[in-house]
């Protein structure tokens, strides 16, 4: 079986079980509910965190309320539109935005807020604390320096494509621009950020 047939493969399987899913969910059984939370709680806590750079609190509601809902809503999902997990992933872009509109109108956030520790590398087998301190110190500020050097949403196009590693045509759907609009903002945000850690280097 060659490359291709392995990743048509791989792919079949995750639609697959995505149909199933939505199936579960659509005729109310309780096994798909806890399905859901367990595929897709975590990825969607990471995503709704990075768009808020509150806390793990907030980011948990937001989380919560995404896949209720799904969960009431799932008769809106079409597949010939989109992926499960792009219909996901947009039902909390929608959720996390309306909460930063609450939080901003209340001053309670402000615009300089660190960015999640979560998001950040570990040095792989560093057993010396101060040492893997100062590597994710370095590596918070790198990330801070190109949040700095992105626009908003260029620095979601690039997490969704590099972090979650959502295809293009996803990462559109979400943030409800074109596969082409979306690969364009990537390209840009790779080339500004690769242009500024390169000036830090020098």
């Amino acid at each position: 079986m060659g490359e291709a047939d392995v990743s048509r493969g791989t792919t079949g399987g995750a639609e697959q079980a995505a149909a199933l899913l939505v199936e579960g969910l659509r005729v109310g059984d309780d096994g798909a509910c806890g399905r859901l939370y367990d595929d897709f709680g975590e990825p969607l806590h990471r995503y709704v965190a990075r768009l808020l750079r509150t806390g793990d609190e907030l980011a948990e509601d937001v989380m919560v309320q995404t896949l209720a809902e799904a969960v009431c809503n799932i008769e809106r999902f079409d597949p010939r539109r989109s992926t499960f997990r792009a219909w996901l992933f947009g039902i909390a872009r929608q959720r996390a935005r309306e909460e930063l509109r609450r939080l901003n109108r209340r001053k309670a956030v402000p615009a300089s807020a660190q960015v999640s520790l979560e998001a950040l590398p570990e040095q792989a087998g560093a057993e010396d604390l101060a040492a893997k301190s100062a590597a994710r110190l370095d590596a918070r500020r790198r990330v801070r320096e190109i949040r700095n050097c992105l626009s908003g949403l260029e620095m979601e196009v690039l997490v969704l494509r590099c972090v979650h590693e959502y295809s293009l045509r996803e990462i559109g759907h979400i943030i409800g621009r074109s596969g082409r609009a979306a690969e364009s903002l990537l390209r840009r945000a790779k080339q500004k950020a690769r242009e500024r850690l390169d000036r830090d280097e020098e």
